[in-house]
């Protein structure tokens, strides 16, 4: 059965590319065009653009939508951390993430010619990882962007985990910045983009039941938050915390494979 998926797989994959490079193709050419005469302070509406591109980028995979705990959902400033499991991510969360964000990306997509230019233009993040003091400069961004009344998503674990029932360690990137500014913490766990665009292979894709949770905020009085002083946790444990929560949320998802008390869009 297994070996007769591959060519379902091949042939998804293949409609993907069909289908979606000229939509990117045209939101990218929209961004430049629009981006220069649009207002900075109303960039956030410039980005629907960019969450059309997720949108249909979802959907022309025919992947179903769930989506719980939308009116947990905060539009105040603050770091978004979700678990990483594909190169899917992305477009589910621009899709279908019920709150407007700002994402950080490897500095070599912004090489991408049309795509690059279109997210530097609605504000997205390049990070550098092979050098530390570049990466130190994309979170002093990030608190930037935040400061300025954003929301910027990013993956503690760093990468994207082979096993998503076991999240990768989160890296401290995202709650120095928690602590040092005293921004809120906002998780969102997603589900089934693994089973959609599998880590095995680069050029299959198949139609799964994608589900997102939106947990409760983390906030800078509770308990877990890395700027709450009168904790009596270490900064170790409050991640392990953290963690804890999303991997709970998650495997609670995979169990009931994204069915459980969910709203279809």
């Amino acid at each position: 059965m297994r070996y007769l998926l591959i060519p379902v797989g091949f042939v998804f994959y293949l409609w993907f590319l069909v289908t979606f490079l000229p939509i990117t193709i045209l939101c990218a050419l929209l961004v430049i065009i629009l981006a220069p005469f649009w207002p900075k302070k109303h960039g956030a509406k410039l980005r629907r653009i960019a969450e059309a591109w997720g949108w249909l980028g979802v959907r022309v995979t025919f992947c179903p939508i769930y989506v719980y705990g939308r009116e947990k959902a905060q539009n105040q400033p603050g770091i978004i951390i979700s678990n990483h499991q594909s190169l899917f991510d992305i477009l589910a969360g621009l899709g279908f993430y019920p709150i407007d964000f700002l994402f950080l990306s490897k500095a070599e997509v912004f090489k991408i010619p049309l795509v690059g230019p279109a997210m530097r233009k609605v504000g997205y993040i390049p990070v550098n990882r092979s050098s530390p003091r570049q990466a130190a400069r994309s979170l002093e961004t990030v608190a930037e962007r935040i400061r300025e009344n954003n929301r910027v998503l990013i993956y503690p674990e760093g990468t994207r985990s082979k096993n998503p029932r076991n999240l990768l360690p989160f890296k401290a990137g995202a709650f120095q910045v928690a602590e040092k500014h005293s921004f809120p913490i906002f998780p969102i766990v997603l589900y089934g983009t693994q089973e959609t665009r599998p880590m095995s292979s680069n050029v299959l894709l198949f139609p799964h039941r994608i589900a997102i949770q939106v947990l409760d905020p983390i906030l800078p009085t509770d308990e877990l938050h890395p700027a709450n002083t009168k904790s009596k946790l270490s900064e170790k444990e409050k991640m392990a915390g953290i963690r804890a929560l999303v991997s709970k949320a998650y495997n609670q998802l995979a169990d009931s494979k994204g069915l459980k008390m969910a709203v279809m869009d």
